[in-house]
């Protein structure tokens, strides 16, 4: 008989193991829920796919998240009453909420706490406001802007509420305690109006992009409407001129060629007839440096001095022409490489949005430290851009895409990086991410650290750290602490460095920190894994990046067979162009500080 899932996680009963733990998770979670964990646990609930409708969904069946109550004004309530579910995405917001209710055993009845759910025009899309009752007129109603704004409103509630924690599409958490109902109106509109992410462990699932407040992933192209639609890009994604064109994705077209601008635009015309509910479409340069300099071309871009000048006088005459025809269409279009500086004369039109990349930044410093010029250049050409263009959106690299196992070390950066985002006129970002497989690093919590921001890209410090402790404790199980300071120590140090999305692990963090510190690390994984239980995998998979690391440091041929048969039997991907390894490999010739794409 499978033993019951002792995770009970009391985080302010560990003993942090350094001073950054002492913002630890404030609340007891009770059992996982879906996750597969071995055979210590029948403490899971059904999946969501069980509940795609009320003709699966049994509100009186018995799950395994602690039971809780509803307390609202001094009253206690064992059951709600749901009223709404006029639109496909109301019914299923109503749904989702009675189904978590229903797993803390808060069934329906016609005399239960009343919650409305309905959509309000006057709020912005994808907002929304929980408006909870005082005494003479008892109940709680959850409005959106449209039908994700009640998605994320119940989901807000949830979280806030209920002590719900989305962490992975598999895992889940119900943190102990009631549902405490005061006195309130709640509002939350999200800063940016774009928001994308593209992790593996989560890139393919709406419905967790959904309960995290992300808008668009383009591994799974548009949303299902009853899960409130996203936005998304009809049409080739990125780098798109050449799809457009039918010609070589090793040059660029020529952009003061009127033949190029008229194919362009009968291509584009084409996609908006085949998708008229479009709103993005991708008019932007093919990812090399080889852009035209051609006499009109040279002329235009002495004239902008920027060699960007010719690419947005080209995507601003595409936008014109389908302004009147397409008016909430947006023409998204890259500033990346050679187009990062924007050009002194011409102006992006209202339907253009300009996509910065921070291809050369580098990103163990925030992109407010002037350590790393690369980033103050990049800072700046954003403000500049905010000064001439209402649609700012980031492409952000939040992984090294060449040594992808070895732990990057930039955890520390990225709500830094959100929040001046946020402050600079940006309406959309795009963290990249370890979108090429599991992670043997810290792709996971990458994620939802991400997802966090993304929703929330002013919270603070302490909120952050909330955000990382919680999941640290639910996916990696009693050890975490021990990674936490493994996080903190690495980061840390690599806080005065500067390392690319390319560079060697040991850029920012020198190899003879690694060394000096190699006993205490291999004890925090060592602990991590003894206390682990049912989160086992996870900690090992995770500590593929110190066995990677100890292996540049020291080689050795045994190690290095062990590591690369359990980094391939676990799915990992080297990095964005190394998936395995040949298998004729001679180990005794590899130098392992060299990047997996060099071992031959």
């Amino acid at each position: 008989m499978k033993k019951t899932l002792a995770l009970l996680l009391c985080v302010c009963m560990l003993l942090p193991i350094i001073s950054s733990c002492a913002n630890a998770p404030a609340q007891r979670p009770s059992e996982l829920t879906t996750e597969p964990a071995g055979n210590d646990t029948t403490d899971e609930i059904a999946a969501e796919s069980d509940v795609d409708d009320m003709e699966n969904y049994d509100p009186n069946k018995k799950t395994k998240f602690n039971h809780k109550l509803i307390v609202a004004n001094g009253r206690t309530y064992h059951t709600v009453r749901v009223i709404g579910g006029n639109t496909s995405a109301e019914e299923t917001a109503a749904i989702q909420l009675k189904k978590y209710l229903a797993d803390m055993n808060i069934s329906e009845s016609d005399k239960g706490y009343p919650i409305t759910l309905k959509t309000d025009a006057s709020l912005k899309a994808d907002s929304y406001k929980i408006e909870i009752s005082g005494s003479n007129a008892e109940g709680m109603t959850i409005s959106g802007g449209n039908g994700r704004g009640v998605l994320y409103g119940v989901f807000n509630f949830l979280e806030k509420w209920a002590g719900v924690r989305f962490f992975t599409p598999s895992l889940e958490v119900c943190y102990e305690g009631d549902i405490l109902m005061e006195p309130e109106v709640y509002e939350f509109s999200p800063v940016f109006d774009f928001r994308q992410i593209d992790g593996y462990s989560v890139q393919k699932d709406y419905r967790w992009c959904t309960k995290n407040g992300v808008n668009c992933s383009q591994w799974v192209g548009r949303f299902r409407e009853d899960w409130g639609g996203s936005l998304g890009y009809s049409g080739p994604w990125v780098h798109s001129l050449y799809k457009l064109l039918g010609t070589s994705k090793d040059e660029q077209p020529c952009f003061t060629d009127p033949t190029v601008l008229a194919n362009t635009i009968a291509a584009v015309r084409k996609i908006l007839k085949d998708d008229p509910d479009t709103t993005l479409i991708s008019v932007s340069q093919n990812d090399n440096d080889n852009y035209c300099t051609c006499k009109n071309c040279s002329i235009v871009m002495a004239k902008e001095r920027s060699a960007a000048g010719p690419l947005i006088r080209f995507v601003n005459a595409v936008a014109d022409d389908i302004a009147k025809d397409y008016p909430n269409v947006t023409i998204d279009t890259l500033a990346y490489r050679w187009s990062q500086t924007p050009p002194a004369v011409t102006k992006p039109r209202e339907n253009v949005c300009i996509r910065l990349c921070s291809f050369y930044c580098h990103f163990t410093q925030p992109i407010t430290s002037d350590r790393c010029p690369e980033n103050k250049d990049f800072r700046e050409d954003i403000v500049a851009w905010s000064k001439v263009c209402d649609n700012i959106y980031i492409w952000d690299y939040t992984i090294n895409y060449r040594f992808a196992v070895p732990t990057f070390p930039n955890l520390h950066v990225l709500r830094e990086n959100m929040k001046f985002f946020a402050e600079n006129n940006v309406k959309g970002v795009f963290p990249e991410g370890n979108y090429m497989s599991a992670s043997g690093e810290f792709g996971e919590l990458r994620a939802y650290l991400l997802a966090k921001l993304l929703t929330d890209p002013l919270m603070s410090e302490e909120e952050y750290n909330r955000h990382m402790n919680e999941f640290l404790a639910a996916y990696y199980g009693e050890g975490w602490t021990y990674i936490r300071s493994y996080i903190d120590e690495i980061c840390t140090k690599a806080d005065s460095g500067c390392q690319s999305i390319y560079d060697s692990p040991f850029k920012a963090v020198p190899a003879t920190f690694y060394y000096g510190n190699r006993s205490k690390f291999t004890e925090y994984w060592d602990k991590a894994e003894e206390l682990a239980g049912a989160r086992l995998k996870n900690v090992q998979r995770s500590r593929l990046q110190w066995r990677y690391i100890q292996l540049m440091l020291s080689k050795n041929v045994d190690d290095a067979k062990k590591l690369i048969a359990d980094v391939e039997a676990a799915g990992v991907h080297w990095g964005e162009t190394v998936k395995t390894l040949p298998k004729n490999l001679d180990l005794t010739k590899v130098n392992f500080m060299d990047g997996p794409d060099k071992w031959k």
